[in-house]
């Protein structure tokens, strides 16, 4: 092989090589009356600015994929929501909605988190986000 086709495979593979670390860049903002995506472990603001919320936990305990049961499952979300440095637990379901914890003035609704659980994997919770329409009352 000549120098040339050498720099060019070397080339050719760097090029894939780059294509695959391709990651996916969330939004660190959410808009209260539209639905946004959060991932655990991190802060989002308001797009105006006065408030935050961080994601501590997400719970699935969904039906895994390939199995047969005979609950649905849940969702559960459990953070912490400030507004004017004031910080208050919370605690979102999926399906029990009575044992929802939420901030004064806001209803949260799950929408959706991914991903869907598979019979026979375990996922890891820093992989999980999930779809959240927080509003106003």
């Amino acid at each position: 092989m000549n120098p040339n086709s050498i720099i060019k495979w070397l080339l050719i593979v760097l090029l894939f090589a780059g294509m695959g670390c391709e990651e996916t860049v969330f939004d660190p903002t959410f808009t209260i009356g539209k639905e946004s995506v959060f991932r655990i472990n991190q802060i989002y603001y308001s797009g105006d600015g006065q408030y935050s919320f961080l994601i501590n936990k997400i719970g699935d305990s969904r039906c895994p994929e390939g199995a047969l049961c005979i609950w649905q499952g849940e969702i559960t979300v459990n953070g912490e929501w400030t507004e004017k440095k004031s910080k208050t637990n919370i605690e979102l379901h999926s399906v029990m909605s009575a044992l929802q914890k939420e901030p004064d003035g806001f209803t949260f609704q799950i929408i959706d988190a991914k991903p869907h659980p598979k019979l026979g994997t375990e996922s890891n919770p820093e992989d999980s986000v999930v779809t959240l329409l927080i509003k106003r009352k």
